[in-house]
């Protein structure tokens, strides 16, 4: 969240400068643009939006034709009103069969716990849920509160393991790794749940089916019509911002996520909550 105080004190800051350095007349205009800035930035980064696709595919078993999945991810922390009702008010809307949790519900800067139990108070019972650990987790100094969390709430934790899912009498198996254990052997499954985009090409080739990933914020800060301009750990211009992407018969899912790293706001790149719906593909 953009601090008020923080907003106060760059605005008289702003205004002392104008003022002593012979920019009067031009005062009122500038503090028009400034404001308009802020009310724009606030609404870029606290505004959530709810994206579906469709994951089409030979890979989706008859069975479970029409299942959907609630992709959620790079909380840090973040609240979206209280009891965070509209993020679990999103959520309920796609009405998901299974819940992926894509990590980076913790950093080093969480101060408490309150925006991600309020979260899992919401969405309990609602489908089952599965995790894995993003970049940041592990480095929370709340790190064992949320696996404490996790457990209490009834999530999977994926640790380089695998499931099997049912639904409509087919099975699937869904896969994932925490973010700094991706090294070999990698099982390959219908679904890989993994936090990062950048070892799409790697799941590719194993033959995974669908990839659920989250970590680049859509670049957090973006050009209009949503340009990525830098994402954490992508650098400049990432290959991957958001959305859907496909590699030979492997497609990957990338949310924009909700909360924000290194500067508090959003710009083209508005949170997101996503939804994925499957559809049987047979020639």
């Amino acid at each position: 969240m953009i601090r008020k105080t923080n907003l106060r004190k760059a605005l008289y800051f702003f205004v002392f400068v104008c003022y002593n350095s012979g920019m009067k007349k031009l005062l009122p205009v500038l503090l028009i643009l400034c404001a308009a800035a802020a009310i724009f930035l606030i609404q870029q980064t606290n505004s959530l939006k709810v994206t579906r696709y469709a994951w089409e595919s030979s890979r989706v078993p008859q069975g479970f034709d029409g299942y959907r999945v609630a992709l959620v991810s790079d909380l840090h922390n973040k609240r979206f009103g209280k009891t965070q009702a509209r993020l679990v008010q999103a959520v309920k809307e796609l009405q998901p069969d299974l819940i992926a949790l894509a990590g980076d519900f913790v950093d080093m800067h969480t101060k408490d716990m309150r925006a991600v139990t309020e979260f899992f108070e919401g969405v309990q019972g609602l489908a089952p849920m599965y995790y894995v650990d993003g970049n940041h987790d592990p480095n929370s100094p709340f790190y064992g509160e949320l696996r404490e969390l996790l457990a209490e709430y009834g999530v999977t934790v994926l640790a380089r393991d695998a499931v099997t899912l049912t639904h409509g009498g087919s099975e699937m198996t869904l896969a994932g790794y925490p973010y700094w254990e991706l090294h070999d052997p990698i099982q390959p499954a219908d679904i890989m749940l993994y936090h990062g985009p950048d070892e799409f090409s790697r799941f590719a080739e194993l033959g995974c089916g669908l990839v659920l990933s989250g970590h680049n914020h859509g670049g957090q800060i973006a050009l209009p019509g949503g340009k990525a301009l830098f994402a954490p750990g992508g650098g400049l211009f990432p290959t991957y911002s958001h959305g859907v992407y496909h590699e030979g018969e492997t497609t990957m899912v990338l949310t924009r996520g909700l909360g924000s790293v290194y500067v508090p706001v959003r710009a083209f790149a508005r949170p997101e909550v996503v939804g994925v719906t499957f559809a049987s593909k047979f020639d």
